[in-house]
């Protein structure tokens, strides 16, 4: 049986007990704190970015994983594994998608394959794929079935969100221009959609209590739902209005609730909220 081995980045979200217990390979993001590099996960936690983020006192810019650290990451799986699928943050979002293209073109020759994949996606809409690869292939599934279900999965994975200020979004560079003109509108809290990976206006809502209805109106216009997550990242008390209204439709129980990790956060900025929902793949 072929051996396979899942790799990501830190956008994913995905909690470091949950990845080590399917054996996901996880390359840090870069916090780049007063000119100091930190790695998140490994030389600073989430936690410790937060208190350094909300202090106010430090300039903190976040750095995609260069070129050269995925190469490491993938010398060593060399041998190791026979498949590796490598499946990143969406190309339109950042450059780690591109950075570990350029890391595969510089492998030797070897019997391991590498597949590098646009996730398409970020924080858990690109981590539930990567979960879900993992228990695949810790559970038997052949390369081709594993590429077939993390194909399907980004497909089936929706996200959206809003922001209590354009600002940190629109100095990330990431925002079409219709999201642009969308959130220079005074007065507004838009929803965003990813759609293929790009950041997308898909309402146009004015108060906070009215975005938080558009996250549930989002989850509730699907046909089916098979997972539903909820992301914050300063107002957990949202969340259980959220939660309120979902619960009818989807058990709040079922319901997975995460904080985003910094590396998301420093783009979205304080008070941002977000649904991802995956509505199964019975389709296929």
């Amino acid at each position: 049986m072929a051996t396979i081995t899942i790799v990501t980045d830190g956008t994913a979200d995905i909690p470091p007990d949950l990845a080590s217990e399917l054996g996901i390979e996880i390359v840090p993001v870069v916090a780049q704190v007063d000119n100091q590099a930190h790695r998140i996960g490994v030389d600073l936690s989430d936690e410790q970015l937060y208190e350094l983020m909300n202090s106010g006192h430090h300039q903190i810019r976040m750095v995609a994983p260069s070129p050269t650290i995925f190469e490491q990451v993938y010398r060593q799986l060399i041998g190791q594994a026979d498949y590796v699928f490598s499946i990143h943050l969406g190309t339109r979002l950042g450059s780690l998608h591109s950075n570990a293209v350029a890391a595969k073109a510089r492998l030797p020759a070897s019997t391991t394959r590498f597949e590098i994949i646009d996730g398409k996606s970020a924080s858990y809409g690109l981590g539930s794929v990567v979960v879900a690869a993992a228990h695949a292939a810790q559970a038997g599934a052949t390369p081709d079935e594993v590429s077939r279900l993390i194909h399907s999965s980004i497909r089936h994975t929706h996200a959206v969100f809003f922001v209590d200020s354009m600002e940190h979004l629109e100095a990330s560079g990431r925002l079409t221009l219709a999201g642009a003109v969308l959130g220079s509108m005074q007065r507004i809290k838009p929803l965003m959609i990813l759609d293929e990976g790009e950041i997308v206006p898909y309402e146009r809502t004015r108060t906070r209590a009215k975005a938080i209805e558009g996250l549930f109106t989002f989850i509730e216009d699907f046909p089916r739902v098979q997972e539903v997550s909820v992301l914050y990242v300063t107002s957990p008390e949202d969340v259980e209005k959220l939660l309120d209204k979902v619960d009818p439709i989807f058990p709040r129980d079922r319901v997975r609730v995460a904080r985003f990790g910094p590396a998301v956060a420093a783009y979205l900025g304080p008070g941002a909220m977000g649904v991802i929902v995956f509505e199964g793949l019975e389709e296929d």
